[in-house]
């Protein structure tokens, strides 16, 4: 009977927390006000952010071990991550120039209708990375190993996010419509399902925030994060599983599926399986990034957001939720064409 109580208690918050709780929340609304509107506007909008995520998340991941690197180092890193982030795009446009078609909207959205990993851009990075080995004696093949796998997995974070912002609207052209700068459809109507994933990633990391905070008692693993509990982590899950849940449902009862034939209201286990998948998945990218800090020792990758720290620590998880939903729309989409 002692323990029920000591588990239902509130713990009972420092001025320390409060203070932290506060800073957290001022700084998250004023990204939420920079960045939403950018992931409405879509288009070139979202591809200009993304670009500057890639390029902010390599520096950190070159800084964080806190070294006087080369600064060619920094270049090789920052050209690998934007060849394999807009790889997709770019293996496109040999083609679209071939064709004498001009570079529009249309082109943009047909590119990311597909995740791609260049085996060519692997290697050269690969070759870039550890070609500094040799000319930096600061910089280890440790290092070098650490940078390339961090840096693939944020890329490919970044172009999965790229794919679920444009599949939407690639769908929408080859329906037979016509897209336009400032399109309704594209804008609007396409931004839901990378608002679904961020909503259900965001939901997570706020239920098992507060519910930790209040009334976490029992340590997931202190070596690598040392706040988390499993209080917080079920209260994350079940907190963000019901709410984008929710979100999906009403949308597709109202008309509004984030892709037709996959994630609509006919197809709603879909959304079921993805909603109750991601905050674990969340989870698991928090604690990745987190291990990464915990061996260079550091609190944070970045300062760019007082409370939360860089880009890599706000997007953590995101990476994460947005390779698995991409990933499972690609199983999906293969296994329903199989079938069929």
């Amino acid at each position: 009977m002692k323990n029920s109580k000591e588990i239902i208690v509130p713990n009972e918050l420092t001025p320390e927390t409060k203070a932290s709780m506060k800073t957290r929340i001022i700084s998250a609304v004023v990204a939420a006000i920079i960045v939403v509107p950018l992931l409405f506007l879509g288009d070139y909008f979202i591809f200009g952010l993304i670009g500057f995520a890639t390029i902010v998340g390599t520096y950190e991941v070159v800084h964080c071990a806190k070294k006087k690197y080369n600064p060619a180092l920094y270049i090789v890193a920052i050209i690998l991550a934007l060849l394999m982030t807009f790889w997709p795009l770019i293996r496109a446009l040999p083609a679209t120039l071939a064709s004498h078609q001009s570079f529009d909207l249309a082109s943009l959205y047909g590119s990311f209708q597909d995740l791609y990993i260049s085996i060519m851009v692997l290697a050269l990075g690969a070759f870039g990375l550890f070609f500094m080995v040799i000319i930096d004696k600061g910089f280890t093949v440790r290092d070098a190993s650490f940078m390339f796998t961090l840096i693939m997995i944020v890329t490919v974070g970044f172009q999965s996010a790229l794919y679920i912002r444009y599949l939407p609207c690639h769908y929408y052209v080859q329906a037979g419509n016509e897209v336009h700068f400032f399109n309704m459809y594209t804008n609007l109507e396409s931004a839901l399902l990378f608002i679904y994933v961020l909503l259900a990633t965001f939901m997570t990391d706020i239920g098992a925030y507060f519910v930790g905070v209040f009334f976490g008692k029992h340590k997931m693993n202190p070596r690598i994060s040392p706040k988390k509990t499993w209080e917080g982590f079920f209260g994350g899950v079940i907190f963000s599983s019901i709410i984008s849940f929710g979100f999906a449902m009403i949308l597709f009862a109202t008309g509004h599926p984030f892709i037709i034939g996959l994630l609509d209201l006919d197809h709603w286990y879909f959304a079921l399986i993805l909603s109750f998948l991601l905050p674990s998945v969340a989870t698991l990218g928090d604690f990745v990034f987190s291990s990464a800090k915990r061996h260079f020792e550091i609190k944070d990758f970045g300062n760019i957001m007082p409370g939360h720290g860089g880009v890599l620590d706000r997007l953590d998880s995101v990476i994460f939720t947005m390779i698995t939903t991409a990933t499972f729309i690609e199983i999906v989409d293969y296994w329903s064409a199989y079938i069929h």
